[in-house]
């Protein structure tokens, strides 16, 4: 079957500006009806070959083709071939309506006597694309960032282009903004247009793109499926970097590595760690030393020459001992980029040489308290090792640090399996759910066991040897003997009699022959004896160590017993009452302003007096969902008061306009209020790298606090200005009667809130300024002569900007 013919063909395309190369040769085709994602890297070409696509630059060689029909280098001959191109500045009149900047270039005589028609036709375009601006009569430069993009994107569309290039159609929006955009490309999509997306928006790529192509140094370096890839793969090729290097592959590696030790034997652990060392590295030859006393000896290895093998089989710590013995000496890793010039491998250099290896580098694997090995990985060519594999060779060595030292632990538990299973089951049991009074008989039959005793006794709380009721005695089989044997009871005497320190076993032989040992110990309530009784005059060699650790952990048992319960429930009391106290009292203060807002429009659609129409009703209805789930919103700030307190907060950054969060914060307050207060922004007002929501609170709470602290008929004026060097300032002014001096000595204090208008800033301030510290920003208060302005700066920031509070920090525990 003969394949369609592109709608854009990009032959051998190349612009060169003196030696730079910007294009390189490229090679693209975009069929009919696809939507293709453009990523790269900044000064990668992406911008210099959508202005030779638009026609708006002459490509030093190479042509572009429409539907096979090659276009001519000009803007005007792009566009009679059905090619429209929105840039990134928009390239809109801000004093122009939105109909006349709908229309701008495509007015017909008749249109120009018909304004009415001309608004008709704008409304007809905007409603076919499903772009929701019903006054076509509103200046633009009044519109926010998202819908000038919906302008831009629909004036571009009048025209019913055969392709659609979109140039970081999203890059300056926030959240909400950067959706509408995305599902008007969607629409625009569904309509069949071709569209060419340039972003660098990675995941809105996967979104709506049926090609990713990545530009590298001029150069399509990757066209990739989205169904079929990752971002992690477009990452690596954006970075150059091996797409078998990017972070998702090495997690699935190590999670497979993760499993397969999960289920395989301890002895083959340090081979399967070596071998997925070696895939994650891209190399063949690797080798693991161990520490054994004061030599290092080969544990397994991978690749190497048999000779190499025999000759590095043990090696001394030290310069003698070559990069393993340096490594391990200093517990620092040890680079030869060039093995024939290393020093360090002069008694192996021919041994390398015939191997074919020009450098190495080695590892120290420590472990909890002591280095344990040395991992060496060698290289086919003479260079220092990349950084992230350095990093990646820690990782699996801190793997094999673990494998080494649990394999020590079992051989450590099987020449004591007996006596550390002892232990074990008695702590499991005394720390079990079985109350202890419930427990102590299977406690004892475990230690009997253990001890290879023929019965075990518990004296409790000190009671008297002759009363059968202050005894525990149980036998080997675990059936507990209803009388004390006279031997034990003549152990105890003799030892309550020489009064022997508490915890320390002693063996004592009485009169009938059989060894026994016995060990006090003292708790909380009385303290108690633990004895044990031989058939034979001698004990084992771990009965003193079983038996005082049996008699401590008994010990702790019954001091847990005693005070745990007590203890829990007074620290629970008083949590539990601090975080009643704080909760109400945020409460009562946050949640008041959706509350009012809720019952607002709620009483106004309630009214009997009033017939609202519908259009009335489902804004006010939207309305109280939207501050229903602001409700929630604030929920989880009332918690974040007690992260700032502890400089810990969840931040949620995303460039930010600011004109978007003042109108939202003035629809916060009630409709009385909102109508004394004016927003005033500079029009070139920069965006800012920061969280929309925390920002909305704090110009809420400063709107609040001037409306609700001052008399009726205060005036409020908000102002923004700003530039790109110095950040943003926004001052919240009132006409009001000011704060009073106590007030306004501790102004960001957090302070009970009183139901008197000068009671002071209450919560609200607090919580302000701690979101602003939050953005690195600066909140401050200016005492007027008649009235009081805040000011906000805030700084421009970027992704890379540290904030003071963790973004993702679990607070469960503030």
């Amino acid at each position: 079957m003969r394949a369609l013919a592109p709608l854009l063909r990009v032959e051998a395309l190349t612009v060169r500006f003196d030696a730079f190369s910007a294009l390189d040769g490229v090679d693209l085709d975009i069929q009919s009806g696809q939507t293709v994602a453009l990523a790269g890297e900044n000064g990668a070409g992406k911008s210099t070959l959508v202005r030779c696509i638009g026609g708006d630059m002459t490509p030093t060689s190479g042509r572009v083709y429409i539907d096979g029909e090659r276009i001519a280098p000009s803007p005007a001959a792009a566009a009679r071939h059905g090619v429209a191109v929105v840039w990134q500045n928009l390239a809109l009149c801000d004093n122009l309506d939105v109909a006349a900047n709908l229309l701008l270039g495509s007015e017909h005589p008749g249109l120009l006597r018909s304004d009415s028609h001309s608004h008709s036709t704008a409304k007809e375009l905007l409603s076919g694309l499903g772009i929701a601006l019903n006054d076509t009569t509103r200046p633009v430069g009044s519109l926010s960032g998202g819908e000038r993009q919906l302008v831009a994107v629909a004036r571009a569309m009048a025209g019913h282009p055969k392709l659609l290039v979109l140039d970081e159609p999203t890059g300056a929006l926030g959240v909400n903004e950067s959706a509408q955009v995305e599902r008007l490309t969607a629409n625009v999509r569904r309509q069949g247009t071709t569209v060419l997306l340039v972003s660098h928006d990675i995941d809105q790529m996967f979104r709506l793109a049926d090609r990713i192509v990545v530009l590298r140094r001029g150069r399509i370096v990757a066209d990739l499926d989205p169904a079929n890839s990752h971002p992690d793969d477009v990452v690596s090729f954006i970075s150059g970097q091996p797409t078998d290097f990017s972070a998702r592959r090495q997690l699935s590696r190590l999670h497979g590595l993760a499993d397969r030790l999960a289920s395989a034997d301890p002895s083959s652990s340090l081979p399967l760690i070596l071998s997925a060392l070696a895939g994650a590295l891209g190399t063949s030859q690797v080798c693991l030393h161990l520490v054994e006393g004061d030599r290092l000896r080969t544990a397994t290895d991978l690749g190497l020459p048999t000779a190499l093998i025999k000759a590095w089989s043990e090696l001394p710590f030290g310069g003698v001992g070559g990069p393993v013995g340096l490594a391990a000496a200093s517990e620092e890793t040890v680079i030869d980029f060039d093995i024939s010039s290393s020093p360090e491998w002069a008694p192996w250099r021919s041994l390398a040489r015939s191997a074919g290896l020009e450098s190495s580098w080695s590892v120290p694997v420590t472990g909890t308290d002591r280095l344990l090995g040395v991992i060496t990985v060698f290289r086919e060519s003479a260079a220092h090792p990349p950084r992230n594999d350095l990093r990646l060779a820690n990782l699996y060595a801190g793997y094999i640090a673990s494998a080494v030292e649990r394999e020590q632990l079992l051989g450590e538990v099987t020449e004591r399996n007996r006596a550390l299973e002892t232990i074990r089951e008695v702590l499991e049991t005394l720390a079990g759910p079985v109350p202890l009074v419930d427990g102590l008989g299977a406690v004892l039959h475990v230690l009997c066991q253990g001890l290879q005793a023929e019965r075990v006794a518990l004296l409790t709380n000190d009671g008297a040897l002759d009363d059968a009721d202050s005894w525990l005695v149980v036998d080997y089989t675990g059936e507990e003997e209803a009388n004390v044997p006279a031997a034990v009871t003549e152990v105890a005497s003799i030892l309550r009699v020489e009064g022997r320190r508490d915890g320390r076993a002693t063996s004592i032989v009485p009169h009938d022959g059989d060894a026994c040992m016995a060990v006090r110990f003292s708790a909380p309530g009385g303290g108690g004896m633990l004895l044990a009784q031989w058939p034979s005059p001698s004990t084992p060699a771990d009965a003193i160590a079983l038996m005082e650790d049996a008699a401590n952990s008994l010990r702790l048992a019954r001091e847990r017993q005693e005070s745990e319960r007590a203890r829990e429930e007074a620290s629970a009391l008083r949590r539990s009452r601090a975080l009643q106290r704080g909760f109400l009292s945020r409460l009562s203060h946050e949640l008041r302003t959706p509350l009012t807002a809720i019952g607002g429009y709620a009483s106004s659609l309630m009214a009997p007096d009033i017939t609202w129409d519908g259009a009335s009703e489902q804004r006010f209805l939207s309305r109280i969902a939207a501050e229903s789930a602001r409700l929630n919103r604030l929920v989880d700030d009332l918690l974040d008061f007690s992260a700032i307190e502890s400089s810990t907060m969840r931040m949620l950054p995303d460039w930010c306009e600011l004109p978007p969060v003042l109108d939202a914060a003035v629809a916060c307050v009630t409709p009385a209020h909102a109508s004394v207060i004016a927003v005033d922004c500079q029009q070139d007002l920069p965006v800012i790298w920061a969280d929309h929501d925390r920002l909305e609170q704090v110009f809420v709470n400063l709107l609040e606090n001037a409306l609700r602290h001052n008399p009726t008929g205060t005036r409020v004026w908000v102002n923004a200005t700003g530039d790109e060097e110095s950040g943003v300032v926004i001052t919240v002014t009132d006409d009001g009667g000011g704060l009073p001096d106590q007030v306004a000595g501790a102004l960001f204090e957090p302070r009970p809130r009183s139901d008197t208008p000068s009671a002071g800033a209450g919560l609200g301030l607090s919580i302000a300024k701690g979101i602003v510290d939050a953005h690195q920003g600066q909140i401050a208060l200016e005492r007027l002569e008649h009235g009081t302005r805040f000011s906000v700066h805030l700084p421009i920031g970027g992704p890379d900007s540290s904030h003071r509070y963790a973004e993702d920090r679990d607070l469960s525990d503030v």
